[in-house]
């Protein structure tokens, strides 16, 4: 694996929980759904095939090797039968404003959640509009260098 230079560090910028009310994040919360993606898994699930990006790894191995910016992450296996409990973590995390709003009526880009279970943050992405997101785990450098904002 080459250098690859750090994404750039986003301009800190304020949470949905600050722009939006409750009732605006709960209607966006009810549209979401988890769809997943063949790149950020290595078993098969929700009637996809896995297709890891290559030079992919799980967060454990990412942790213990101090990767900053690994190339591919794939999820915890935890989550391989448990569609509705992801995309319920997703609504909750919309719920809670915990991305950065782009308008009342616009579905988030980007969404950050903490594994109610696990100490590992997760990315969620609006990867098949308008309402289906995938996700993936982030390092602890990632979460740290690289959101707009901290977790609570």
């Amino acid at each position: 694996m080459g250098f690859k230079k750090p994404r750039p560090r986003p301009e800190k910028a304020q949470p949905g929980w600050v722009t939006l009310t409750l009732e605006q994040r709960k209607a966006l919360a009810d549209k979401a759904t988890y769809v997943g993606s063949p790149h950020h898994t290595d078993v098969p699930k929700f009637g996809m095939s896995a297709a890891p990006r290559k030079g992919f790894t799980d967060i454990e191995r990412a942790e213990a090797a101090s990767l900053t910016n690994p190339d591919c992450l794939v999820c915890p296996r935890k989550w391989v039968r448990r569609q509705d409990d992801v995309t319920a973590l997703l609504q909750k995390a919309i719920k809670a404003g915990t991305y950065v709003s782009e308008g009342v009526d616009t579905m988030p880009s980007r969404i950050w959640v903490r594994d109610p279970d696990e100490d590992i943050v997760y990315e969620a992405k609006l990867s098949h509009p308008p309402n289906g997101y995938k996700a993936y785990p982030l390092t602890s450098y990632q979460v740290v260098h690289n959101l707009p904002f901290d977790l609570p």
